[in-house]
């Protein structure tokens, strides 16, 4: 009898192990080479914020593709008549991957450290933070900040765990990244992947999703790669599901390949060239006005990005009210323009054509960009457009993960570079004059400006009023020519066959929140 039962239990055995074990759901991704630079997941001291930031952590309030605010990890939220108090009442139930519970004492906690941060500015509106229950609070405003919606929405304002934030110190957002988000940090191996597992215990999906968790897909793996023929390459052999910032080189050919699509949301990117105004020649404001008029956007646009945009002529998103400056004001090429300037300022042309100055130096500068085509190849065509104007100049190509380091120097001269971000007060951010080398890689100082960037971030009543405050801070810095705008490019991602997108996603991110609703075949 003995003998039966082992028998019948063996072939037990052997017919479960014959049935396939559920197979796990991945997407690889090659991310955006402008974050390859990132030294650290910790929303607290972040400067440079990874896209996976949006998968491991939640935020307050998602911003949807629709213009609307959703609930995040605030469930709801009102604001008194002046603007100064709001009430905020918190998702309950909420745990951080480390199984601590969410509630109104991290959010205080966490609103402190913020402002103790890089991206204090971001919270410097607010004066203090009243706990009135263990998921409601009162936040009290110094003055009125029409833009904390926006704030409380956007990456850099994740919330992390603060038992582990705590508990782990300058590790934390390193070794130990720990949120509340539908996935999990796995492994991190920096300049070749980043590696997210499923929180299956994830329940508390924001607003803009259908799904409130789990999501469906398994694991979520970020490889860097940093060659764009091999991303594209990996994409078309399958290898990659995924591809963000997708050269305009390659937008044709994948667009004609049956095994993957493009898929495109409004630009949230501007190309432009920093003068570092503290180094000479660039400190001289005619030189620079010089410099910049003779770039050519138009011909940028359609020689180096196939028209896969617009070019631009200020220092804002076109979509932004703030970028709508009176038309004198605009920066556009006009090469007579900048040659008359260049004169005024003392530089004219010698022998072979490059402007000299009185001393008989010649008029020779250094333009740094990164190590990528679209970047080369603006810097290559802008080298050509400025020998029209008898600027002689020499290139050098950085690894993207090191040019931070290097503006911080200050040795740089001009440099081709971008920025993503959907709001005027990227500005301050780039220009305000205590954050010297990075991210104000332009070196300006100016009473004048800072002047008008405090007002407009500051003394803004209203949103009507804090537009016309950065439409004047706008065009000051544009009057100063402290950047030669370029191009507004088109958010392009490359997507293969096995992912399976919403119809109606509203989330901007394009792999955060809304990957609750994707799946893959």
């Amino acid at each position: 009898m003995k003998k039966r039962i082992t028998l019948v239990c063996l072939l037990c055995l052997m017919l479960l192990a014959a049935v396939p074990a559920h197979a796990q759901k991945t997407i690889y991704a090659a991310g955006d080479p402008n974050e390859l630079g990132v030294t650290t997941f910790n929303p607290l001291k972040v400067e440079l914020a990874h896209d996976a930031m949006s998968l491991i952590y939640d935020k307050l309030i998602e911003w949807g593709l629709d213009g609307k605010f959703y609930p995040g990890l605030a469930q709801s939220w009102s604001i008194s008549e002046d603007g100064k108090t709001w009430q905020m009442n918190l998702k309950k139930g909420v745990t951080f991957h480390d199984g601590s519970p969410f509630n109104a004492e991290v959010v205080k906690w966490f609103l402190a450290e913020m402002a103790k941060g890089p991206s204090g500015y971001m919270v410097g509106a607010i004066e203090s933070v009243e706990i009135t229950g263990s998921h409601s609070l009162t936040l009290h405003f110094k003055y009125p900040d029409p833009n904390m919606l926006f704030n409380f929405s956007q990456l850099f304002m994740a919330v992390p765990s603060m038992a582990a934030a705590k508990k782990y110190g300058e590790a934390f957002g390193i070794k130990h990244v720990v949120g509340s988000g539908p996935y999990k940090f796995h492994s991190w191996s920096p300049g070749n992947e980043l590696v997210l597992v499923k929180n299956e215990d994830y329940t508390w999906g924001p607003g803009l999703v259908k799904n409130k968790g789990p999501a469906p897909i398994d694991k979520v793996v970020f490889r860097d790669i940093k060659e764009e023929s091999t991303r594209f390459l990996e994409l078309k052999t399958g290898k990659i599901d995924l591809v963000y910032a997708v050269p305009t080189m390659f937008i044709s050919k994948i667009e004609k390949d049956k095994k993957s699509r493009i898929i495109r949301l409004p630009g949230d990117s501007l190309y432009h060239m920093v003068m570092n105004t503290g180094s000479a020649p660039l400190d001289d404001e005619l030189v620079r006005k010089g410099i910049a008029l003779a770039v050519d956007q138009e011909s940028i646009t359609k020689n180096v990005f196939a028209n896969a945009g617009k070019p631009a002529f200020t220092y804002l998103l076109a979509s932004l009210p703030e970028s709508e400056v009176p038309a004198e004001d605009q920066i556009r090429f006009d090469l007579d323009a900048a040659k008359a300037a260049l004169e005024e300022a003392g530089w004219t042309p010698g022998s072979d054509g490059i402007r000299v100055n009185k001393e008989g130096k010649k008029l020779s500068l250094k333009i740094l960009a990164k190590n990528e085509s679209s970047y080369r190849r603006s810097a290559e065509v802008i080298q050509a457009q400025l020998a029209r104007a008898g600027v002689e100049t020499k290139i050098t190509l950085m690894d993207p993960s090191s040019i931070r380091a290097f503006y911080k120097k200050g040795e740089h001269q001009l440099a081709v570079r971008s920025y993503d971000w959907e709001n005027a007060d990227i500005l301050e951010w780039f220009l305000n004059s205590k954050r010297m080398g990075y991210p104000n890689a332009a070196m300006w100082h100016d009473n004048e400006s800072d002047y008008l960037m405090q007002k407009a971030m500051t003394r803004s009543r209203t949103g009507a009023e804090r537009i016309a405050n950065f439409k004047d801070y706008h065009s000051y810095l544009l009057s100063k020519y402290v950047w030669a705008p370029i191009y507004l490019p088109d958010t392009v991602f490359a997507v293969g066959s096995r992912v399976i997108l919403p119809k109606d996603g509203l989330d901007r991110e394009f792999m955060g929140m809304g990957i609750l609703d994707w799946d893959v075949k």
